[in-house]
């Protein structure tokens, strides 16, 4: 029983690893059933597609270390607004994201020839947190008078006619801080009355829920499982779905370990108090 309680620890860091790796390399996949949150962002934006010239802003503001996370969300909501001819705006309020979100519409639409400037168009960063979001609300085009590479945003096919924040039919904010709950909601969706959700790694979801309550958010996608649950609902399984047998299985065998070390802790505690 000692020798149990003394277990050599790279036998763990063995398992975990082959429990990383075993379902990188085997094709497989577990049961992945998408929740209500996720399920009110799915819904939402098939309003939109029911919508003449439907248009969805698009908000990047992760960067490079939440990529695992947030980069399978943005190629799926970006692939469902394709699927559906929903026009797609985009733009930046962190620094590190313009190639993330070049990287996710210039391939996504490639995938569905679309055309830049008609079907979408990407507005690049532009610093100042709310008060960006203050200025989209009053006059867009004063927000973002050029595009990315310097084209006039009143030229643009598809932006040449928003005036503000209020011509979007939906607005997505896909957050690796805080934006959703201190730039989005009070100087965004409460100032200016859009549809709005939001996309976040998972350690933030918690936080965001009384949003969801409040109906300030319409839906919220939270973490890898979240976009692996939106790609079950777009039926085109990828890089979250993919990820998500890794992370399951690597959190079995962790649960495993806990209960095992308790099992053992509990039974040594009772020999040693037996008389």
């Amino acid at each position: 029983m000692q020798r149990l309680m003394n277990i050599d620890r790279r036998i763990i860091f063995v398992l975990v690893f082959l429990g990383v790796a075993i379902p990188l390399l085997v094709d497989f996949y577990l049961p992945i059933k998408p929740t209500s949150t996720v399920q009110a962002v799915y819904d939402e934006i098939e309003r939109v597609a029911a919508i003449d010239e439907g248009t969805v802003l698009l908000s990047f503001s992760y960067g490079a270390s939440t990529e695992p996370e947030m980069q399978p969300m943005a190629r799926s909501l970006v692939r469902h607004c394709f699927s559906r001819d929903i026009k797609v705006v985009a733009i930046c309020l962190w620094p590190e994201a313009p190639g993330l979100a070049q990287e996710v519409l210039q391939t996504t639409a490639a995938e569905f020839g679309k055309t830049y400037g008609v079907d979408y168009a990407f507005m690049g960063y532009k610093p100042g947190n709310y008060s960006v979001i203050l200025n989209m609300g009053q006059d867009f085009h004063d927000a973002f008078s050029r595009d990315a590479w310097g084209a006039r945003s009143n030229t643009l096919p598809l932006t040449r006619d928003i005036r503000s924040l209020r011509d979007f039919d939906f607005v997505f904010d896909l957050a690796a801080g805080d934006s959703i709950e201190f730039w989005w909601i009070p100087f965004g969706q409460e100032k200016f009355g859009f549809p709005f959700a939001g996309g976040c790694t998972a350690v933030m979801a918690p936080d965001l829920f009384p949003f969801l309550q409040s109906r300030q958010l319409i839906g919220l996608i939270g973490g890898l499982a979240g976009a692996a649950e939106y790609e079950i609902l777009m039926d085109r399984r990828d890089s979250a779905t993919e990820a998500m047998r890794a992370q399951s299985i690597t959190h079995v065998i962790i649960i495993a370990f806990i209960l095992f070390g308790n099992a053992v802790f509990f039974l040594t505690r009772r020999r040693s108090v037996r008389p």
